[in-house]
């Protein structure tokens, strides 16, 4: 495209060339001669720069200009220079072989320019620049002028000259398309791999999000005890942890409660474990039934529970847990434990200054089982734990 640009930015300054060729070939040859040559050349340059026009508007068009195209516009531009160069050994008189060989070679010259830049018309280039040249240098050897001998040897050296430049100039064009060939091949193939590579990403992606989904149930299935669908030890002790931190920044006071049932032993040894397993479920749907949006319960192990009470003192706490105490043993239980009430004994604490999560399970844990020394079936707080044990000294 680049050279197309220069040439047709030249082609004014051709024509201006070849006027005064005509007009200094005036000098030494009849005008009608000249006039002939002029209007062949005239008409050679129109032509040419109608190609060059032609394929600079399609190149603009696709930005790129096809390798067909351009050897349709090496063919063409090979076939008005040989015009170019044939027409002073048509149109001018013998008696001027001089100017004439110095018109016919220039323009061979570009001849071999042009053919230089495909492969297809190489070997016709070389043909028609060795019957020019060998034309010129026959005429100029029967001319019988002594001088114009060294004009012909001239000439030989002029068209060995040409085919030095030409050959390399030729073996370099090649190459370029060669290049750009496999360039253009490399560039489908890096195309081709960026899409298998986007395809890939997007396998990714989607292996990515069905993993974090994946995560995200195994982190329920993790939090979650498969029983009974309350909060695992590990997420109620961690859940207690953060309640406890917030507490010891804030001031904020919370309750913690563990529960276990009442002879729960003997409710698997009597009806089994599968019954046992459902007991617990319907505890723990019961107990969850009291709980608000704050609260967390979990699983701390076997038939035994941890309630955290977020936000409550024992004054609030204590009437809750009697209410969900009261709901279980109230509960119908036939279907299962054949009018056998299933009860829960409670050890309530609440959280002081200085005491950090496992003061407060040991605290609590230890109510619980004053609970159950007491008779079962009771919430016992920190002040009823103290006035149960002393009335029992």
């Amino acid at each position: 495209m680049h050279i197309l640009s220069l040439s047709h930015e030249a082609q004014p300054f051709s024509m201006i060339a070849a006027a005064l060729l005509a007009l200094t070939m005036l000098m030494h040859t009849p005008w009608p001669d000249v006039a002939g040559w002029w209007g062949c050349m005239f008409a050679c340059q129109l032509c040419y720069r109608q190609l060059i026009g032609h394929l600079l508007r399609q190149s603009r068009q696709s930005q790129s200009l096809s390798q067909r195209d351009f050897r349709r516009f090496c063919g063409w531009s090979l076939l008005l220079s040989l015009l170019w160069s044939g027409a002073p050994w048509w149109l001018v008189a013998d008696n001027n072989p001089l100017y004439m060989m110095l018109v016919l070679l220039w323009l061979a010259a570009v001849a071999a320019a042009y053919a230089a830049y495909f492969s297809s018309v190489r070997s016709l280039f070389y043909l028609s620049l060795l019957v020019l040249v060998f034309g010129a240098m026959l005429k100029l050897l029967l001319s019988g002028v002594p001088v114009l001998y060294l004009a012909a040897l001239s000439c030989l050296l002029y068209g060995v000259a040409l085919v030095v430049v030409i050959w390399p100039l030729h073996r370099i064009i090649r190459d370029s398309f060669v290049a750009r060939d496999e360039n253009g091949e490399l560039l489908s193939e890096l195309g081709a791999q960026q899409q298998q590579l986007q395809a890939v990403n997007l396998q990714l992606e989607e292996q990515g999000r069905l993993l974090d989904e994946a995560l995200v149930k195994v982190e329920e299935l993790v939090a979650h005890d498969p029983l009974t669908g309350v909060l695992s030890r590990r997420a109620i002790m961690l859940q207690g942890e953060r309640l406890l931190e917030h507490a010891s920044v804030s001031g904020q006071p919370f309750c913690l409660a563990m529960l276990d049932l009442d002879h729960f032993k003997a409710i698997n040894d009597g009806f089994g474990h599968l019954v046992g397993d459902e007991v617990l479920r319907q505890t723990c749907l019961l107990l969850g039934a009291e709980l608000r949006g704050s609260d967390s319960l979990g699983r701390y192990g076997g038939e035994e529970f941890m309630l955290l009470l977020s936000g409550a003192e024992l004054e609030q706490a204590q009437p809750r847990l009697e209410q969900m105490r009261l709901r279980l043993q109230q509960h119908d239980w036939s279907d299962l434990t054949r009018q056998r009430p299933v009860t829960l004994s409670i050890g309530l604490v609440a959280w002081q200054p200085g005491l950090d999560l496992a003061q407060l399970i040991r605290r609590a844990d230890d109510l619980l089982y004053a609970a159950k020394r007491a008779g079962r079936n009771r919430v016992m707080v920190e002040q009823t734990a103290a006035l149960a044990e002393k009335g029992r000294a």
